[in-house]
């Protein structure tokens, strides 16, 4: 008994240790610049698109959110977060934090299940400071007070499985559904992890890249040598004492 309620603490512990964090799931450390799925958009360009995964009442992530990181690392975009709904608060004050050290920086929110309303507060929240958002995605959406069908100043992408129960006063836009697959496994499916890099792959081409020649671009911050001559201008002449050396003097 003692030691089932060990392992139950373990894995509350776990779980919630993750909550308010940054990870690359990728192990190894170059992994994000050789993506597994080409993209069609640099690597510094998919590098300043950020993506908000929000979980809904689900700590111990039955519902395989935490994978979709992976899934998004191994495509080319290693700047993901994962937190919980209650963590709305910390999101808010993070995007402010990217936005303000980079205003180049472009931002993809992803909520799932009970998420939805913290997902839309946050939304409309950051929106409204000025702060634009490439897309806001919801994963089997339910919510009793969230209500998708509003002009927003964002685009909307929701995505269903089958035979999902949503709440009837959840009103959302036109659906795309996934019939063949659960709510446990509807974000690493594989047209789940298709539209969501689709949508991140439009986020990183609006990302302005200065290109610059490859003669301009310095390879260290020291100042170049003053390159050596290859010949002396001069040849001197040969020191007396070393006259014996040359093949004249011992034959003469």
């Amino acid at each position: 008994m003692l030691a089932k309620k060990f392992l139950l603490l373990s894995g509350v512990a776990a779980a919630l240790g993750t909550v308010g964090c940054v990870r690359n799931c990728h192990t190894h450390p170059y992994q994000c610049l050789r993506p597994i799925e080409e993209v069609a958009v640099i690597a510094p360009a998919r590098a300043k698109v950020y993506v908000f995964l929000m979980n809904g009442a689900d700590v111990f992530d039955v519902g395989t959110l935490k994978e979709l990181e992976c899934s998004i690392v191994s495509a080319g975009f290693p700047k993901v977060y994962y937190a919980q709904r209650l963590d709305q608060e910390w999101y808010y004050r993070e995007l402010h934090r990217l936005r303000r050290d980079d205003p180049d920086n472009r931002f993809v929110l992803v909520g799932q299940g009970t998420a939805a309303d913290q997902l839309q507060q946050l939304a409309c929240r950051v929106t409204a400071d000025g702060i634009p958002l490439d897309a806001v995605v919801f994963l089997d959406p339910v919510g009793a007070k969230a209500n998708l069908t509003d002009d927003s100043a964002y685009p909307v992408t929701v995505l269903r499985s089958r035979l999902w129960p949503a709440s009837r006063a959840l009103s959302t836009v036109s659906t795309v559904k996934i019939p063949e697959v659960g709510h446990a496994h509807l974000p690493t499916h594989p047209a789940t992890v298709s539209e969501l890099i689709s949508l991140l792959t439009e986020s990183a081409r609006r990302v302005p890249i200065i290109r610059k020649p490859i003669d301009c671009i310095p390879l260290t911050d020291e100042p170049k040598p003053i390159p050596r001559p290859n010949e002396p201008k001069e040849i001197p002449p040969i020191p007396p004492e070393w006259q014996g050396l040359c093949p004249e003097s011992r034959q003469s």
